[in-house]
């Protein structure tokens, strides 16, 4: 859903509703990145009722149609430059693994999240959220912290305030991290970070790569011509004429990433 209704599924961490205003803030834990996909139709009626685990990123979509259209009707487009998805047709069609290794969530806006395998990696803010929906009938979820062993800490946690007022380490440049198995804890419950300071040190090099290529956020203007209410009451390309508009791009090879 929408508004003050996404993100709240059971286990996972949510965002914090507004007060004052319908809207909600985002965060970078999975209750409001994760997304639940269906797909229908002749070609996977055998895979009825099943289900997929595998990641699966927006990007992968054109690579992933363009590979089921190819090998139905032998017609295939010529791309001009590399593209960022990845062809995960067998997984649709046959329910198998997934080729997608690695999801990069947000890199320039200040703060980052990446996923790797089955770890994720949030340096930096992840946003505002106020815990677990409490569901009746199933447990409540909370965060799991490493019983402290000096007694400042263990009289902390006996007035309930078990990892002070955050669940992040500090790293040695200052930077916020937190480090998930999604797979083993989608809950994201408990930091790993300061267990696995190698895949921390890893998942961090990797964003450093992220970094030579990205583009730097646009917060553009509003543009009436593309509201809804212009276009028939739908959300679509507001503007045909793209000649002589010009697009900066840069582009790593795969080899290179």
């Amino acid at each position: 859903g929408i508004n003050a209704e996404y993100g709240k599924q059971w286990y996972q961490r949510r965002v914090r509703e507004a007060v004052v205003s319908t809207q909600s803030t985002g965060t970078l834990f999975e209750g409001a990145l994760r997304a639940p996909a269906f797909v229908y139709g002749p070609m996977v009626e055998h895979l009825r009722g099943q289900e997929s685990h595998g990641t699966f990123h927006v990007s992968d979509w054109f690579p992933t149609l363009h590979s089921i259209i190819k090998a139905k009707t032998g017609k295939t487009v010529k791309l001009v430059n590399p593209i960022d998805g990845v062809d995960n047709s067998a997984m649709i069609l046959n329910n198998g693994p997934t080729k997608r290794t690695e999801i990069l969530h947000q890199l320039n806006l200040g703060n980052q999240a990446y996923r790797m395998g089955d770890y994720k990696i949030i340096v930096g803010n992840p946003g505002e959220y106020d815990g677990y929906k409490k569901t009746e009938g199933r447990p409540d979820i909370k965060i799991q912290y490493d019983e402290p062993e000096d007694f400042l800490g263990k009289l902390k946690c006996t007035l309930g305030l078990c990892g002070s007022f955050g669940d992040y380490i500090v790293d040695e440049d200052g930077a916020n991290v937190r480090l998930y198995n999604v797979i083993e804890d989608p809950s994201e419950t408990y930091n790993l970070a300061a267990k696995k300071p190698e895949i921390v040190k890893e998942m961090r090099a990797r964003l450093e790569k992220f970094k030579e290529i990205v583009m730097p956020a646009q917060f553009n203007g509003k543009i009436n011509a593309a509201h809804y209410k212009h276009n028939g009451g739908i959300w679509q390309p507001w503007k045909d004429d793209m000649e002589g508009v010009e697009i900066n791009q840069k582009f790593l090879t795969k080899t290179e990433l």
